[in-house]
């Protein structure tokens, strides 16, 4: 089991995650950066960065975080308010909205890695995605459009980021994102 985030880092989501913030994104942008900061380092070769995806639908306005090496992308995280997570519609944009963003990082940028790693996140909840250079395919697949089935089940944000489980996801994808890193330098 990973150690749990140090307080600095739970107090930051702590506020965050207060009732009068549910429909608000912007509140988490703090404490995911901070999140980012404390997992890649500050004085480690990765950089930090926003990135607002070419392809964004107009109804659904995203901010992702973006982790490069070299100016190459090697993970990225959306963000979306906590209150939209219960909305079938909302989950179904987000994925669409994950999916459009591997394929748009995949045109803008060279992508050094083979795979690239992905979270989709309402508040604290957060669902891992991950894009096979090599298959050109994202996971977890998508379900078929279909009116009577929820193509974007709640379930599959079923990790949350101050939760044991939601810990040790987060550093086994961070730790799979540097050793992916290391070996390019080999």
């Amino acid at each position: 089991m990973t150690d749990p985030w140090p307080q600095w880092l739970v107090n930051s989501f702590l506020s965050a995650n207060q009732p009068q913030y549910v429909t608000d994104e912007s509140v988490f942008y703090g404490p995911y950066t901070r999140l980012l900061s404390h997992l890649f380092g500050i004085e480690a070769p990765f950089e930090i960065s926003y990135d607002i995806p070419q392809t964004t639908h107009e109804s659904f306005n995203v901010i992702a975080f973006l982790v490069t090496l070299d100016k190459c992308p090697v993970f990225f995280i959306e963000v979306k308010p906590p209150a939209s997570l219960s909305l079938d519609a909302k989950r179904r944009q987000a994925d669409d909205r994950m999916r459009d963003h591997f394929r748009d990082l995949h045109l803008r940028h060279s992508l050094l890695t083979p795979r690239l790693p992905g979270i989709s996140a309402f508040g604290t909840h957060m669902a891992f995605y991950e894009y096979v250079v090599a298959e050109n395919r994202v996971t977890p697949r998508a379900i078929t459009p279909d009116p009577h089935y929820d193509v974007a089940p709640v379930e599959r944000w079923n990790y949350n980021i101050l939760d044991g489980e939601g810990i040790n996801r987060m550093h086994q994808v961070v730790q799979d994102v540097k050793a992916m890193c290391q070996a390019l330098e080999k």
